[in-house]
């Protein structure tokens, strides 16, 4: 009997260091990326950080109204760049990648409405 607790004991510990190694191991292969996203106020702000933070790959998103640059933490391993680039496009916004659909920046509120011909 104390040998069957014993060898349960190891097991668990053993599942729960692997556990721990594997979320360990995850967080150290975040990375970050800093691209320009076309919009104008807080609005667009609070709705290209909303875009990215919906998936679950997307750690942390900020977009600075000023400088129109966005800076994205993400697991490289469960999405790229080009994704990232998509959902914004997908929001309505233009990157320096990927430009939204007509039908995507006409959604967008009139404020957020920027000028697409100034950055072509």
């Amino acid at each position: 009997m104390k040998t069957k607790k014993r060898i349960y004991s190891i097991l668990f510990a053993l599942i729960v260091s692997v556990f721990a190694f594997n979320a360990t191991a995850k967080v150290l292969h975040d990375e970050t990326s800093t691209f320009k996203v076309y919009g104008n106020c807080e609005m667009c702000k609070n709705r290209i950080e909303t875009a990215l933070i919906k998936n679950q790959n997307i750690k942390k998103a900020t977009w600075d109204v000023k400088t129109k640059m966005l800076t994205v933490v993400y697991d490289p391993h469960m999405i790229n760049l080009d994704a990232i680039h998509k959902i914004v496009a997908d929001a309505g916004y233009d990157t320096d990648k990927v430009k939204a659909t007509d039908a995507a920046y006409n959604k967008l509120p009139g404020c957020c409405k920027y000028d697409r011909a100034k950055k072509m």
